[in-house]
Order: structure tokens, then C-alpha cells, then sequence
């Protein structure tokens, strides 16, 4: 077997080196689709296994008529190999370039945008939360807290957890009407919403 292998190793060599065709579209027929395979098989396209088919092709040819080349295995192992490293090395390209760009979307992104909203809406909120009056500010940050009607109601000292119920509304609506009219919020609704 080995001795067919490098039979058919060297006839492939002579014809290289001698510039015959047959033996390229030998090549190509035998061993392309087994690269084609691969590439595809791994992130690739049918137009990626040509390129690469090709150019690996290119570097054999020119290896043969420098008379450079020293095979240790079959063409197609050889052939293979220059492949599936070019591929590896066309991969590891891509994939930087992929880093690249979603490092550049993070900061070019509307999630920015949306964090400094969100920063600015907070700052508004908090202006607006400390001019309330101490009982309003205390109410709503036991509400905030998740605290219970009836413990609401036994900190303010309330007849009953309904009046709670009351004052905790007119806080959280005094606050939305402060909120809303707030120079500031105005503004940023009216450039967010055109």
C-alpha cells in the first residue's frame, strides 16, 4: 500500500512540476470535496473551501517546481493538512474580528444610551424624593422595603392600616406629579419621544 502511495505521490509531483492539467483536475476532483467538507462543517461557506482549496493548491504546485517538496504521507494527507491549517488560521481571524466588533458595539450601542437615561431618570427621581416632606419620605421607603400594611401603620402610629393604604397613595402621587413636573423630565420625554 505505502509503495502505491508514493507511486502515486510521485507521479502527481512530475506532472506538477511539469505543468500537466490532468493531474490538478485529478486533485480537485479526488480531494476537494473532502475539504469542502471540512470547511463548511466548521463556520465556513462552499466559497471558503475554494479559496483555500485553491491557494493550498498553489503552494504544492510551486513547492513541486521548486523541487522543494518532500512528501512523508499521501498527497491527499498533505493536502489536507495545508487546508485545515489555512482554515484554522482564517478562524482565528475571524473570530478576532468578531471580538473587535462586538467590543465596538458594547460602547456604540443603545445600551449606553439607556444606562445614562436610566442614570438621569434615577438622579431625577432622587432630587425629587428629598423634597418631599419626612413623614412621605419615611412612608415610601418602608413601601420600598417591602414592609407590610400593618407595620406601615404601627411606625407612622395610624388609627388603622386603611389610612395607611391613603397616605401611601397620596405619597406615591405626590411624587409622580413632582416627577412630572420636573424641568428636567420634561425635557428628556420630549427628546425621547421624537
Amino acid at each position: 500500500m505505502e509503495t502505491l502511495v508514493n507511486e502515486k505521490n510521485k507521479s502527481i509531483l512530475e506532472s506538477l512540476q511539469s505543468q500537466k492539467n490532468d493531474d490538478i483536475n485529478y486533485l480537485y476532483r479526488e480531494y476537494y470535496p473532502s475539504i469542502k467538507h471540512m470547511i463548511i462543517s466548521n463556520s465556513g461557506t462552499s466559497f471558503d473551501a475554494q479559496d483555500v482549496f485553491q491557494e493550498a493548491l498553489l503552494i504544492i504546485i510551486q513547492k513541486a517546481r521548486n523541487n522543494d517538496l518532500e512528501l512523508t504521507c499521501s498527497i491527499k494527507t498533505y493536502l489536507y493538512s495545508i487546508c485545515y491549517n489555512m482554515w484554522l488560521r482564517q478562524l482565528s481571524r475571524k473570530s478576532k474580528e468578531v471580538i473587535l466588533n462586538d467590543t465596538i458595539e458594547i460602547f456604540d450601542d443603545t445600551d449606553h444610551d439607556q444606562r445614562l437615561l436610566d442614570e438621569k431618570l434615577y438622579e431625577i427621581y432622587r432630587l425629587n424624593f428629598e423634597m418631599l416632606s419626612p413623614e412621605y419620605q419615611k412612608i415610601l421607603n418602608m413601601y420600598l422595603s417591602h414592609y407590610s400594611m400593618n407595620k406601615i401603620t404601627e411606625e407612622m402610629g395610624y388609627k388603622n392600616e386603611n389610612y395607611s393604604k391613603v397616605r401611601k397613595y397620596l405619597c406615591k402621587e405626590k411624587l409622580k406629579k413632582n416627577i412630572h413636573n420636573d424641568q428636567e423630565y420634561k425635557e428628556l420625554r420630549y427628546i425621547y419621544s421624537n
